[in-house]
This record gives C-alpha cells, structure tokens and sequence, in this order.
C-alpha cells in the first residue's frame, strides 16, 4: 500500500514572516484604530494599543522558546497537552480553530464594506463576498509553495502598504494637498472618553484595549507554520521578532492617524451602532476642524485623506486596503485549517463511533496539493457561507456583524495565548525541578540555569513574561470585556461577543472531564517523567516530511537522545499512526 499523503516541508523563514504578518496586518489597523479613537480619544488609543503590544511580546517570548525547540504540528495544542492538561488541549484547538474562522469572515466583512467607498449596493455587495470568500479557498487548495509565495509578495506588499499610509500621514500633517497644517491640534486632547460609550476617561481605556487586541491577533501564527517549515531555524527569527515589529508598527502608524483625525470626527466608525460624541458636548479638547460628515468611509487614513479634500488618494488607499484585508483573511483561513487538521489528526476513520469517523475526514491530506482539503472546506463554511443571510433578515448592520466577529475572534485568541503562558510556566517550573539533570549534548539546550543562549530577547527574565502574559490575558477576557457592558445600552450584541466563547470553551472543558477523568499533568519530581514527556514531544518532530524536491531533509538533531529509555524500560511512545497523519510519527 502507498503511504498516505503528508503535508510539504518548504517554508523558508521569509515565508513564515510573511505568513505572520499577513495575518496580523488587515484592515484592522485602519478601522479599528478609528473605532478606539471614537471612545478614548488618542491618548487612550496609544495607551490600548501599546498594553496590547507589550501582551503580545510576553507571549511570543514563551512561545518562541518552545516552537523553535519543537516545530510541530499543531503545536500550541501539544505543548499544553504535555505540560497542562490533555482536555484543555482540546479546547485550545477548538478555541484557536473558531477564533481564526471568525476573523476570516471578519476580515471579508470589511474587505467588502470597503466597496461602499464607490457606493456600492448591498446585493452587489454579498455577491463580493461570496466571490472573495471562494477565490480564497482556492488560493488555500492550490498547495502551501503556491500560498507561501503569495503571501510573500502580499508580505512585501502590506509593508510597501503601511509605508505609504505613513508617508501619506506626514505629509497630511504638515498641510499637503488643499488642507491646513494640523501639527499637533488633535494629538494634545490625550485621554478622552465618549460618554455615549463610557462614562469616564479610565472606563474608556478600559473599553479600547479588548477592542484593540483584535489588532495584534496572528503574532503567534509562526507556530503554525512550524510543521511545514523548511528546518527548525526558519523559524528562530520571525518568532523572535514578530511581536516587537507589530508593536513598533501599531505605534507609528496609528500615531499618524490621531494627529490627523480629531477624535470626535462624525465619520469614524460606531461601537455596536453606540453614537459617536456630539459636537455640542463641552471639553472636545479643541475647536472643530473638520466637522463634515457622510464620508465615504470609516477607515481611518481614508477619512485624515478626505477631510483635507485630496481627490484620488483616498480611492487607491481603499483598494489597497481591500486587498489587505483579503489577504489576511487568506492567512485566517490557513491557520483555521492547520488547525482543525492538527486538532482530528489522530482520529481514525473505523472508529466505532459515527461522530468520529465524520470528523476523521477533516484530517485528510490532499494526493496532489498535500493540504488539508476537508479541514480548508469546513472552516469555510461554518461561518462564512451564512453571514449574508443574518445581515439582511436581522437588521445587523454590516459594522455591526464585524464588530461581532472580531470581539469572538479576539476573546478566543486571548484565551490560547494564556493557555500558552501558562504551559510555558509549567515546562520552565519542571526544568527547575530537575535542573541537575539539564546535562549532555542533548538536554544542555534545554538548560536555564545559568541561561544559554535561548531564542528570544527576554529568556533571561522567564518565567516573568509568561505571568504577565498570563495574568495580563485572563484580566482581558474576564474583566476588561465586560466594560462594554456597564452603560446598559445593546446588551444583547455585547454579551453575546463577551460570553459566548468562553462559556462554550467551559461547557466542552467540563463535558471532557466527566467524560474522560483525567485529571492535570502532575509536575513530578521524578526526572523519568519529564525525559518521557520531552521525548514524546521530541518524537513528534518528523523529519520524513516531503521537501520541495520530494527528498527528505536531513534529521534534525535530537532534542533528547534517542536511545535513552523510559522509566518502564521501554522506548519513548510515538505519537498515532494515523493512517492521514502517518508522517507524524
């Protein structure tokens, strides 16, 4: 019998950079910047936007440790399966899987509401959808060395995008075009609060930074390239950088958007259909510059363009920012699939059960393409192939359904980051445990006391970034979200986009332990242990994965010598053989 098709190693580290960033760099920068600015003025804007970058770094300081150590598939669920629980690493998977599916269909929203710019009708409108929805589909089915080279050039691409952006808000700033020089005006109001939205300055902070993360979700997207990487150091540098490049990225540009756009401008963009802040209200911070309304769009740069009556920038800015849009959404959509593909992979198609056997299907490998064709065709439909039909017999506006889907997408993201800091915490407290041990060739790298040379800036202070990340996560999902709340007004959109995804993930973490009766991974103070868990973890890096040329690529040098034995005197269990995932041994 042939073996069973597996996925390609070919990713070379400038794909995965361009992968990462083409799912962090959407359309979210452009609108949901206007949207913080709406409720907290530029001040508590920087402030949102800076909490939620300096989140993002102590997370990936945990995970680039990890990944470049482990580049696995499905990694994320892995790493919590070994040092946490196995139940929560399900949840995780799930939690990842709908958090990407979400953000796809948020990020096609926008992409097509951003046709409204040339007044497009709405039925026109759904038809674009649909359209980009399947050309994206496509571009997932074509293969990962067709998919990683668009996303390359649309990497190179967005960063020519937001170098222009950038430009483009100098220049605004200093009086290009028919409009006055701004300078500083709108920038000086610092912290301000919309009281439609908040009723204080420190509660509209509060609300910016859930609404900010949506923005940052994706640095963490390296790990899922990982088992499609070309080696194991492809990935070294974007998971080192990444966070930091988003954060200095977020600054700058959303910089130049509050120092043109006053933050009580009637064209940004509405939280859940609230009002913006009147231009009656007392202590706007400033005298109104711009007061027109009825713009042809809500994106920030297009709006600071328009206000100063530039002709055909805004326009060419609007397409630009449609395609970045689309191209997020295309690396949405590969990180759904991955994932969904990773979170069945062990499942067997002769299980006795029929629910299983079902989901065993989204594990199958593509002959030809080697992608996960059922995994890409599921995460398509489950959210994307309906939204039309909710926007029209529901009165949801299409902000409105965006609004939705990036607060889940976000909220579900922020709950595997902590699920990440928390097994990172874990994996650095059992290392300590047995630290005498750390010795050879072979368990040296995983040595931290003193530190060795690890693969991120900040090794030598963990586990404090990991806390933080942690800590800084679960204040998010279960304190800040909820601030949206407190004014009593549309209550039922909110809690839905504050609650749903958490009580779901509950439901299924508490349905897993009844049914299962496991119990946590215990710590234990025997080193066997966690040489086993090591070893399993390093059984799960395969190196009989197809290169570009169809040879295998060289064995990556052991993490943990391969001829130590258990503790039952026994050779270190590989993962399933599954008859899709065969190369995954």
């Amino acid at each position: 019998m042939d073996p069973a098709p597996v996925m390609r190693r070919i990713l070379r580290w400038y794909h995965i950079a361009a992968i990462t960033i083409g799912g962090i760099i959407g359309i979210g920068f452009a609108t949901t910047s206007g949207q913080v600015l709406a409720i907290a003025g530029p001040g508590g804007t920087l402030i949102a936007f800076s909490v939620n970058g300096f989140v993002a770094i102590c997370v990936m300081e945990g995970i680039c440790e990890m990944i470049v150590l482990w580049p696995i598939s499905n990694a994320m669920i892995e790493f919590v399966r070994a040092f946490v629980d196995e139940d929560l690493a399900i949840v995780v998977g799930i939690a990842y899987w709908y958090s990407w599916a979400c953000t796809m269909t948020a990020l096609v929203i926008g992409a097509a509401g951003l046709l409204s710019y040339w007044n497009i009708s709405t039925g026109l409108l759904n038809v674009v959808f649909f359209g980009c929805i399947f050309v994206i589909f496509l571009i997932n089915c074509s293969g990962i060395l067709l998919f990683g080279t668009i996303e390359l050039v649309g990497g190179i691409f967005k960063l020519l995008l937001i170098t222009i952006i950038f430009i483009t808000m100098i220049c605004v700033n200093n009086g290009a075009g028919p409009g006055p020089s701004i300078g500083s005006a709108f920038f000086n109001d610092g912290i301000k609060n919309n009281p439609n939205v908040a009723g204080s300055q420190f509660l509209a902070v509060i609300i910016a930074i859930p609404i900010a993360t949506f923005s940052y979700t994706g640095v963490e997207i390296v790990t899922v390239t990982a088992f499609e990487a070309a080696r194991p150091k492809e990935l070294r540098w974007p998971a080192k950088n990444i966070a930091y490049f988003t954060l200095i990225f977020y600054v700058l540009n959303i910089g130049g958007f509050i120092a043109n756009i006053e933050w009580f401008n009637q064209n940004l963009p509405q939280f859940f259909s609230q009002p913006l802040v009147s231009l009656q209200t007392p202590n706007l911070g400033h005298t109104v510059w711009f007061p027109q309304t009825g713009l042809r769009s809500s994106a920030a740069p297009i709006i600071a363009t328009l206000q100063v009556g530039m002709k055909t920038l805004p326009a060419v800015l609007a397409g630009l920012l449609m395609y970045s849009g689309l191209s997020a959404a295309n690396a949405s959509l590969y990180v759904a699939s991955r994932t969904l593909y990773g979170l069945t992979r062990d499942l067997a198609y002769d299980d006795e059960r029929f629910l299983v056997r079902m989901a065993a299907k989204l594990n199958v490998i593509s002959p030809g393409t080697r992608v996960p064709l059922w995994s890409l065709l599921f995460s398509v439909l489950a959210f994307s192939s309906w939204l039309p039909f909710i926007k029209t017999h529901s009165g949801y506006t299409q902000a409105d359904l965006q609004n939705t889907f990036e607060s889940i997408g976000s909220t579900g993201c922020l709950l595997v980051w902590a699920s990440q800091c928390l097994a990172f915490i874990r994996y650095n407290k059992w290392l300590w445990m047995h630290k005498e041990k750390l010795q050879g060739e072979h368990l040296q790298q995983f040595q931290r006391w003193p530190q060795q040379g690890f693969s991120s800036w900040a090794s030598a202070l963990q586990p404090g970034p990991a806390y933080v990340g942690l800590i800084s996560c679960l204040v998010i999902v279960f304190i800040l979200n909820t601030a949206s709340l407190w004014n009593g007004q549309d209550l039922k959109s909110k809690a839905l986009t504050v609650f749903l995804g958490p009580g779901l993930l509950l439901t299924i973490f508490l349905a897993l332990k009844i049914v299962n009766k496991r119990g946590w991974v215990v710590l234990d103070d025997r080193w066997e242990k966690l040489h086993s868990t090591l070893s399993n973890l390093d059984g799960l890096v395969n190196p009989d994965i197809q290169t570009q040329s169809g040879s295998n690529p060289p064995t990556p040098t052991g993490l943990i010598n391969p001829d130590v034995q258990t503790r039952s005197g026994s050779n270190p269990p590989t993962p399933s053989t599954n008859n899709i995932a065969e190369g995954e041994k």
